[in-house]
């Protein structure tokens, strides 16, 4: 059950002066000090505290394929075309043909309208084999069988599965096969034209292209890739797409940022999506840090971008790496919640306490939101009569949280907000609270604030 706890108040209104006098007319003001913790369900029987600091508790709710046992049907050992069509229906489909289906295949061979090859696409790409929905290593084993006559070796049988692990269809598998000169003695055993096979399926063009749009599936949405999705941007990249407008489009999706992503969950994936592999120590170390203290996810996402283990795997891949993405570090907004951030951990230094990371996800979800709501009412309640931590949940944080709240007006540096707010008991309490570990600051209209304290349950 919700439960509201009791609020706690120490009113400490702050009038500032700049260079010894009040700012002309405009004035200025960071409001009354208040702590408290709350759970969701009372917020909303409590009444509205026209509090400025504030804090919150919340709570809220593989193997292999079994080959076709022997049949007793004269089909089986017949070396013409009949014998030929009759393996596509057993080892492909496992079952006994139609006669109608196995007449047309027949005759359609016979005519030399289609080869062997074109056969086995054909079967692999039916309905009725893709419905069977296999995984790589039965698909692969089903071409083994089919197209070589025989069980998969081990090492045959891992290479291929990494192509399929990415998304490449059966076809990269067949059209190796057809090319062999195992397929050709089958095929000749038949007194069949092997024939080859043409990749059509962009994904199945460039296996570093694929393994790039799948790694953006995987390991940024942490989802399988639907097989249109996964065509479209492998069509895409094979006509020019710059890969920096794939690789944003993924990482800053809504479906990315809804995950909000920890600074160090961001750079691992920046690793295995752009890179292809696990992070190295240091540089995790060096890119966290960077997130933590000065810079914006689109920067980071640059500097994996336009390295040169990346501008090497675009050359193998045959993408064009594009232009860099836009990066919002040398905006007012976020170079003050930078320097906010600094200041405050510089306070937070001289008292022992440990400092405080910024996440753009904060800054951009809950601190800019809740700057610009303060130009419009100078208060924890938000315009639309819904308590200032509702910001928190809209944004996505809705599970166990520490959260906090600094407002300000009528300040224009940086050093004169946080200032303000460690000469008010209330905001200095913020400030320097030991549970919180994230500050994201929104900075609006040149002159109001919204501090934005956070602390995470860890996972």
């Amino acid at each position: 059950m919700k439960r509201l706890m009791r609020l706690l108040c120490a009113l400490c209104a702050v009038c500032v002066l700049a260079s010894g006098a009040a700012l002309a007319e405009e004035g200025c003001g960071i409001g009354d000090a208040a702590f408290a913790e709350f759970t969701p369900a009372a917020a909303e029987a409590a009444p509205a505290a026209n509090v400025q600091p504030a804090v919150i508790q919340r709570q809220s709710e593989e193997g292999l394929q079994t080959a076709p046992a022997a049949t007793e049907n004269p089909l089986a050992t017949e070396s013409s075309t009949k014998g030929f069509v009759y393996r596509m229906y057993k080892v492909v489909l496992g079952r006994e043909p139609d006669q109608a289906g196995f007449d047309s295949w027949v005759a359609s061979l016979d005519s030399g309208k289609n080869t062997a090859a074109d056969l086995v696409f054909m079967f692999f790409n039916s309905d009725e084999y893709t419905a069977k929905g296999k995984n790589a290593t039965e698909i692969i084993t089903d071409c083994y069988r089919t197209m070589l006559n025989r069980e998969p070796d081990q090492a045959g049988l891992n290479a291929w599965k990494v192509a399929l692990d990415v998304g490449m269809s059966s076809d990269v598998v067949c059209a190796g096969f057809a090319a062999s000169d195992e397929f050709t003695a089958l095929a000749k055993k038949y007194g069949i034209t092997p024939g080859t096979l043409k990749l059509t399926k962009a994904r199945d063009q460039n296996y570093e292209r694929t393994a790039f749009v799948y790694r953006l599936y995987r390991d940024c949405l942490q989802r399988a890739p639907e097989l249109a999705g996964l065509e479209n941007w492998c069509l895409a990249l094979s006509l020019g797409a710059e890969g920096t407008s794939v690789a944003s489009g993924f990482i800053f999706s809504t479906e990315y940022k809804d995950k909000l992503p920890g600074n160090d969950e961001f750079i691992e994936m920046l690793y295995r999506t752009i890179l292809g592999r696990n992070a190295d120590n240091a540089g995790m170390s060096g890119w966290v840090d960077l997130l933590n203290y000065t810079a914006t996810r689109e920067k980071i996402l640059n500097g994996f971008m336009f390295s040169p283990e990346f501008a090497a795997k675009c050359r193998t891949a045959g993408i064009n790496l594009g232009n860099k993405i836009n990066e919002p570090d040398t905006t007012p907004a976020w170079q003050a919640n930078i320097l906010v951030l600094s200041l405050v951990n510089a306070e937070r230094a001289k008292y022992g306490e440990a400092p405080l990371i910024t996440r753009e996800d904060l800054w951009e979800r809950v601190a800019m939101v809740r700057a610009q709501e303060v130009s419009v009412l100078f208060s924890h309640t938000r315009p639309n009569g819904s308590p200032f931590y509702t910001a928190y949940d809209e944004a996505g944080f809705s599970n166990l949280y520490l959260a906090g709240e600094n407002i300000a007006f009528g300040y224009r540096s940086e050093q004169a907000v946080v200032t303000a707010w460690m000469n008010s008991e209330g905001h200095r309490e913020n400030i320097l609270r030991e549970s919180f570990e994230i500050l994201a600051t929104g900075l609006y209209g040149g002159s109001n604030w919204s501090q934005n304290f956070l602390t995470l349950p860890k996972k």
